[in-house]
């Protein structure tokens, strides 16, 4: 018997086989009840939202999970939607990405005689590479040039794994220029 749910009984009910029953009934009930209020605790934040709390988010702001997308891909992409304001000045657009990205995966230049904006992302955030950029177009003057590239594996970023190793991995050369060099020691 259930002590959830035996413990508000008599003693001299605890043992017939009809409250037995009953007791594991009604806790398997308040066991899903719990579970139900914790989830439902999580969805109050993008954070620390279920898969539900994340479609109810993704439906206010009319986006849609992409099949290929991961739970926390999206996650990361209702975040970003749903805090982005509108920069006024470069400085505001440089810790606005920064924010986003974290200032090691994402560099900007800015050639103001050009009228250029070239925006870096490291492969680490290559998922919101689309966003951004649709995001920084609307943000930015109309007359400025954007540029919006992923930055890939560079040599120096491959030379402390042997050839072995990639070898062993069945790495192809795409995935030596497109996969995240952080990422193979844990694969």
């Amino acid at each position: 018997m259930s002590e959830v749910y035996s413990k508000y009984l008599p003693p001299f009910v605890k043992q017939t086989r009809e409250f037995e029953i009953l007791a594991n009934i009604e806790s398997q009930i308040l066991q899903e009840e719990r579970e139900a209020k914790q989830n439902l605790e999580h969805d109050q934040w993008i954070a620390t939202a279920t898969e539900r709390g994340l479609k109810r988010r993704g439906d206010l702001l009319n986006i849609v999970r992409e099949p290929t997308e991961s739970l926390e891909d999206f996650r990361q992409r209702i975040l970003f939607l749903w805090n982005h304001h509108k920069p006024y000045t470069y400085f505001h657009l440089l810790d606005w990405l920064e924010g986003l990205c974290e200032k090691e995966n994402v560099a900007v230049e800015m050639q103001y005689h050009l009228y250029y904006l070239h925006i870096e992302i490291r492969l680490i955030k290559k998922q919101l590479q689309k966003e951004i950029e649709k995001t920084v177009r609307k943000m930015i003057p109309a007359n400025i040039l954007l540029e919006v590239t992923l930055r890939y594996n560079l040599y120096g970023e491959l030379e402390p794994h042997t050839h072995g190793f990639m070898k062993q991995k069945r790495f192809r050369y795409i995935d030596l220029r497109e996969e995240d060099v952080r990422y193979w020691n844990k694969t």
